[in-house]
């Protein structure tokens, strides 16, 4: 089933309003930039943090009514920070074989999460929680918003006693390993076979087998990234628990809010943004205006996520920390509108794209 997560489109009319002329070189390096000091290091990290999930899984599983749980989340809380950190690029080995979304089914608008979760911990049956199985099934069960719903809150207890504690330890072994295995199973591809990974085809866009028909292409691929990242903080992350007065607060659509880390979820992305912009994009742009632009919002975005000092599921419904949420929005919405309103131009690339649309 087609999942439209969100839409947004940018309609630029460049014929009526030109862009600013780019040599093609200028493309080559900024791809280059974006994968070398952007990229490749994050999905660098996200292997080191699921493997660290995979262990700690493996380790509390090994005697849970006797560990703590702590250790287990702490692992956890790493491994969404590193995917955070990459959660904007959806392109390449990460879109292959639907990884994106077995990492992360988010936004959940149907709560199939919950109810595929139901239906597998009613089973009782081995093969149900299988890793192998568990790969090949739905993604809605094999992510980190599906562990986060095994670890934190209420259900962490069951994974201690109860009749089906040793089931629900296999479940989360079995997430944990699936993720290590995707994380190691994109980066491999982003890494290795010389001229055949991912980076090197990305960053020789034009030749007869590539992906991208010219550099430029490879460009707005980066651009639907960056501007990806900032549209989901904006209009998902932090939009739907807000809003639009305080009594329409709805905590629970934060993404993370079982564990308490929709707000680190949200400063980890734009943290994110703000670096692939100024490591790739920042250089390429001419309009020197433009740039300092860009990156005033993006500072400005950052600082007022940082500002805020309490859990998002908390800040949208206290009346004294609400206005901080509501400035981080007004920040990003701006930011938002400077991006697709103006960098498209600076760097003469053509957008009109759905970028959420998912499967």
């Amino acid at each position: 089933m087609r999942l439209i997560a969100s839409t947004f489109a940018i309609l630029l009319l460049l014929a009526a309003n030109p862009g600013h002329a780019v040599e093609a070189g200028a493309y080559v390096t900024l791809n280059k930039a974006a994968i070398e000091k952007h990229i490749l290091p994050r999905y660098d990290a996200l292997v080191t943090a699921t493997a660290g999930l995979n262990d700690a899984a493996k380790t509390y599983c090994a005697a849970p009514a006797t560990r703590p749980v702590g250790d287990l989340q702490a692992a956890f809380g790493k491994a969404m920070d590193a995917w955070q950190d990459i959660q904007h690029v959806r392109f390449g080995p990460v879109d292959w074989f639907f990884r994106s979304q077995r990492f992360a089914f988010w936004p959940d608008q149907r709560n199939t999460i919950g109810k595929q979760m139901a239906e597998l911990l009613s089973k009782h049956q081995s093969d149900s929680v299988d890793p192998e199985l568990l790969a090949k099934g739905s993604v809605a069960t094999q992510g980190l918003p599906a562990l986060e719903r095994l670890i934190f809150g209420e259900d962490a207890s069951k994974l201690k006693s109860g009749a089906d504690a040793a089931y629900r330890c296999h479940y989360v072994e079995a997430i944990a390993l699936n993720l290590a295995q995707m994380a190691k199973e994109t980066r491999i591809a982003w890494r290795d076979g010389g001229e055949k990974a991912f980076s090197a085809v990305m960053q020789d866009a034009a030749k007869p087998d590539a992906p991208y028909r010219e550099p430029q292409e490879a460009t707005l691929e980066l651009f639907k990234a960056l501007y990806l990242a900032i549209e989901l903080a904006a209009d998902h992350k932090l939009a739907r628990p807000l809003g639009a007065t305080l009594k329409d607060a709805r905590p629970r659509l934060s993404e993370s809010w079982r564990s308490e880390r929709s707000l680190r979820n949200i400063q980890r992305n734009l943290a994110a943004a703000q670096d692939l912009y100024l490591n790739s994009f920042s250089a390429a742009v001419a309009d020197k205006a433009v740039d300092a632009a860009i990156r005033d919002g993006l500072n400005k975005s950052v600082t007022a996520a940082n500002a805020i000092k309490v859990p998002l599921e908390i800040a949208v419904q206290d009346a004294k920390a609400r206005p901080q949420a509501e400035a981080l929005a007004a920040e990003l919405l701006a930011l938002k509108k400077l991006l697709g309103d103006r960098l498209p131009l600076a760097l003469d690339i053509p957008v009109g794209f759905n970028a959420l649309d998912g499967d």
